[in-house]
């Protein structure tokens, strides 16, 4: 006759759970081991937000930019955890490559010269400005971005160049495609404020729920009919100088 059974331990091993079973009895310890099929299943379900960009343009005019939108999503009621990346924009033709970089905060982004000449990045926004001095070709350096933001990048000797790193607070994120459609996978159910930025229209926020199968067909429309292209200023806030030539 038994005297007792105990659950000494519990483990995972290629989809089954064993279960190692204490049986004493007779004033004997006796183990054995009792494979039972269960199947494992999601702690929490996913799946992909996705949707289409639509930008409202001047007359006449259609939108070209649709790769530097940028949609993410922030949970309601928690935060979301990220984590530190590493990433390179790249100078390029007096460009930077990609115009637009996504990453999170902390994260800290390259900026190699693949040009054959010099480059001076820089930025002077509040809470991620930075300056690099000047660098040659074949050279690479970096900087980190601590906070949420949208963070202008220009270069100090070329006017023309300017691009944008996007610090966004979650781990749910995408760029827009050429055709406007974004994808964000993996995303758990809930209630979520969605986030839509480009740098030629006003963020839209707007609150969202997304079940176990995820949410499609998250349409958005984006207003770039009051954008103005102005001349940023050089490094020390004063107007690039027009005469020389790179």
């Amino acid at each position: 006759m038994l005297a007792s059974l105990i659950v000494i331990s519990r483990r995972s091993f290629r989809g089954f759970r064993t279960l190692i079973l204490r049986i004493r009895a007779f004033g004997r310890v006796v183990l054995c081991l009792a494979a039972l099929t269960v199947r494992t299943v999601p702690l929490f379900a996913q799946g992909p937000v996705s949707g289409r960009i639509a930008i409202g343009e001047k007359a006449g005019e259609t939108t070209t930019d649709f790769t530097s939108a940028v949609v993410y999503l922030i949970p309601k009621g928690s935060a979301a955890r990220t984590v530190e990346q590493k990433a390179q924009v790249a100078m390029n033709g007096r460009q930077f490559v990609p115009r637009v970089r996504l990453v999170t905060p902390g994260s800290t982004v390259e900026f190699p010269n693949q040009d054959p000449f010099s480059h001076n990045i820089f930025s002077t926004a509040a809470g991620g400005a930075f300056d690099l001095g000047t660098y040659g070709s074949g050279t690479a350096k970096g900087t980190s971005f601590r906070k949420a933001g949208a963070y202008p990048i220009y270069c100090n000797i070329h006017s023309k160049m300017s691009g944008y790193v996007v610090v966004v607070p979650t781990s749910w994120y995408a760029q827009a495609t050429a055709d406007g459609r974004w994808n964000i996978p993996n995303v758990p159910a809930g209630r979520y404020e969605l986030h839509a930025w480009h740098e030629r229209s006003a963020e839209v926020i707007k609150e969202i729920d997304v079940t176990a199968a995820g949410l499609p067909g998250v349409d958005l429309s984006l207003d770039a009919r009051g954008f103005v292209q102005l001349a940023h200023k050089n490094k020390f806030g004063k107007d690039y100088d027009a005469t020389i030539r790179y």
